[in-house]
């Protein structure tokens, strides 16, 4: 991956990148990647240097960074059934955790979203731990989902808006005459 990264920062340029793929299928890539980055539990799929990719190469930083969320939620949706499913086996091994998080969640609804949201917004990190033992738990699905889903909206979004700034910032930077 890194050999692959290095040859196209080397020999070519996001711009020309996305001339070749074209704006439309950019869209679908990174859709693709995200979903089975959320999909594959734990996966290095590494959709967000695909993301920034695309977003340096002129394609609208706000849609590439909805299909991608978009991509992820339908991942993670599946690693929660997964969840789900593997909860049902491991049911009486996960009654005394899933009775903790149905206690604090019902004691405290709207912390358990929020964390989820502002994982899923500040950090760069996989949701499958989160999804996976949620839907273990049998923690309701759109609980999970939806604030994960608009975390993912906010980090994929603002990944690329911050590298078409901060990649204009440094070529500024770089061409001034010291």
């Amino acid at each position: 991956f890194a050999g692959i990264s290095y040859f196209f920062y080397v020999y070519t340029t996001p711009a020309e990148i996305v001339a070749y793929v074209g704006t439309d299928n950019a869209y679908t890539i990174v859709f693709i990647l995200a979903f089975i980055g959320g999909l594959a539990n734990f996966s290095g799929i590494p959709y967000h240097l695909v993301l920034v990719t695309f977003a340096l190469g002129g394609v609208n930083p706000f849609l590439l960074g909805t299909a991608t969320a978009i991509g992820v939620m339908l991942g993670d949706s599946t690693s929660y059934f997964l969840g789900h499913l593997g909860g049902k086996v491991l049911s009486r091994h996960l009654q005394s955790f899933s009775q903790m998080v149905h206690g604090f969640g019902n004691k405290h609804p709207r912390v358990l979203p929020l964390i989820f949201f502002f994982f899923a917004a500040l950090t760069p990190f996989s949701n499958d731990f989160i999804v996976f033992t949620m839907g273990a738990v049998r923690y309701p699905f759109w609980g999970v989902i939806i604030p994960l889903t608009l975390g993912n909206l906010v980090f994929n979004i603002s990944l690329a808006y911050f590298a078409t700034t901060a990649y204009a910032l440094f070529a500024q930077v770089l061409s001034v005459d010291l």
